[in-house]
């Protein structure tokens, strides 16, 4: 089911598309043009990606591993990446994160709490970098973060895989 963002600033989701009406920090001006659009029946995105099997796998591995049945994604070139999502879910059910049961995957209690933890190591570098680049760029553009923390954002870990992958 598509998950529709209300408002200037919101994110829109289909099963396979990824977007935007409007900007993340909307000016006024901009808002007064989305409502006018909004009523013109003339809304469109502005911003966005269409996502790839490969994206689509990870999407569902990120969202739905509540209760998640593997097969499902097969048509989406799930086997294709196997070797990249099969160790994540083995260290995941080693850790009591989750329960499978055949190919079906379901989050454990202990898996609902680090889900937010577990849902990080299925997405891609490239969504990493893109997510690592829209926050640096909002630390770039906000004076008082600059000025507080310093010119480099800080990151979530600390570690940056590139730098350590580098030095391997």
């Amino acid at each position: 089911m598509p998950l529709l963002g209300l408002g200037v600033g919101a994110r829109s989701y289909t099963s396979v598309l990824d977007y935007m009406c409007g900007s993340v920090k909307p000016s006024a001006a901009e808002v007064a043009d989305y409502i006018a659009r909004a009523r013109n029946h003339e809304l469109a995105p502005v911003t966005g990606f269409e996502l790839t099997g490969e994206e689509i796998v990870r999407k569902r591995l990120v969202l739905d591993t509540f209760d998640l049945d593997l097969s499902e994604l097969d048509r989406f070139g799930y086997q294709k990446h196997a070797a990249e999502f099969e160790p994540v879910l083995d260290a995941a059910e080693s850790n009591g994160l989750i329960h499978r049961l055949g190919r079906r995957v379901q989050l454990t209690p202990k898996g609902f709490k680090y889900r937010d933890v577990l849902s990080w190591m299925f997405y891609s570098g490239s969504v990493k970098d893109l997510d690592r680049e829209y926050y640096e760029n909002l630390h770039a553009a906000n004076k008082r973060a600059r000025k507080n923390m310093g010119a480099t954002p800080v990151r979530i870990t600390g570690i940056d895989l590139r730098e350590r992958e580098g030095a391997a």
